[in-house]
């Protein structure tokens, strides 16, 4: 029974993106764009090339599946400088908690992005030093479950809140994810190395802006009195996108891991993508990884997107408490950019 729910999962995933996914023709033609950018550290510096073997509250960004393997309580924190000399900020927080040890994962993540000052100008006083802020906070409210030892999936439902003083937009976005993990060897050190993971993301009905900021002054019908007047704005479609991704791992000893990942990426209205991605761990405490996100046009005249490409990255996560059953973790990933110097992201975990 739980296989062929999890089949079926996975039918419906491809076929909306049979439905939503791969059309150049409708490039720059979606909104709420923040939703594909990826704000944790440790996945980022893999370029997102895990997404068959993320785990944790970051898998809220990339594979929902992967939340299942939270133990207890999981809390995240992270700051990134997007493309640095841009002033534009992220800071995002997530936290997972198991609910008994059959009961599946919760989670809850949230990210903002502060995009500094603007001057307001208008046509009646277009020299006036007026400064405003843009506010962009997606809310996202998750759940994932183990349904075997092989197979773990979950779904996201995502608030998603653009706004200047004057005009807003509110949307939501669903998102839903399946793992599975199998061996692919018979030595002890091949025990669940094989990953593979696919993710449907950013699925919603349009978006549209409306408030004051859309209003003006005029006349209608060739009355003499002047009337506030609303204009509608256009709706926008939310960027969904498919990953299908698979990773292994090559233990090299009981405390010596390597991991090699791809993910392939159907975007909306965009260049599709090809990730890939290597991790190397010592006994879980020491990390480092890097990546390269693949797009067309990447390396020549055509490219359309900052990023260029490369990605690093690297994690410290120790055990501390009485009986080390806490962990204590900070990560740093840095992607490559031209212009700007790059993003920086920092981030904490804390396990207990």
């Amino acid at each position: 029974m739980k296989k062929s729910i999890v089949c079926m999962f996975f039918a419906s995933l491809l076929a909306g993106a049979s439905a939503q996914a791969g059309n150049d023709q409708k490039k720059g033609q979606v909104g709420a764009t923040e939703l594909q950018i990826n704000p944790w550290a440790r996945s980022s510096g893999m370029a997102n090339a895990n997404t068959s073997r993320i785990r944790g509250v970051e898998s809220m960004n990339q594979n929902i599946g992967g939340l299942s393997f939270v133990k207890g309580t999981e809390i995240l924190f992270s700051s990134t400088k997007w493309l640095s000399g841009s002033d534009i900020n992220i800071n995002s927080f997530g936290i997972g908690q198991q609910l008994g040890e059959s009961g599946g994962v919760m989670g809850l993540s949230v990210m903002a992005m502060d995009m500094g000052d603007f001057k307001q100008t208008t046509e009646d006083a277009p020299d006036q030093d007026i400064n405003f802020g843009v506010s962009m906070i997606n809310l996202g409210l998750s759940y994932s479950k183990t349904f075997s030892n092989a197979i773990h999936g979950g779904i996201t439902v995502r608030v998603i809140s653009e706004s200047i003083p004057d005009a807003s937009a509110v949307g939501v976005a669903f998102d839903g994810g399946v793992q599975y993990t199998t061996s692919l060897g018979k030595d002890s050190l091949a025990k669940d190395n094989l990953h593979i993971g696919v993710s449907l993301r950013n699925v919603g009905p349009e978006m549209q802006f409306s408030g004051d900021g859309l209003a003006g002054r005029g006349t209608m019908n060739g009355q003499t009195v002047n009337r506030s007047i609303n204009e509608r704005s256009e709706s926008f479609e939310l960027p969904a996108l498919l990953n299908i991704g698979v990773a292994y791992d090559i233990n090299l000893s009981a405390l010596n891991r390597l991991t090699v990942a791809a993910n392939f990426v159907s975007n909306t209205a965009s260049d599709d993508q090809i990730q890939l991605g290597a991790e190397y761990a010592f006994n879980e405490k020491f990390m480092v990884r890097g990546g390269f996100d693949y797009h067309k046009g990447i390396f020549g005249d055509e490219r359309e997107m900052a990023h260029t490409g490369p990605t690093a990255g690297a994690t410290v996560q120790l055990p501390f408490g009485e009986d080390n059953t806490r962990i204590f973790g900070l990560d740093y990933s840095y992607r490559a950019s031209n212009p700007w110097g790059g993003s920086h992201s920092v981030g904490i975990k804390l396990g207990f």
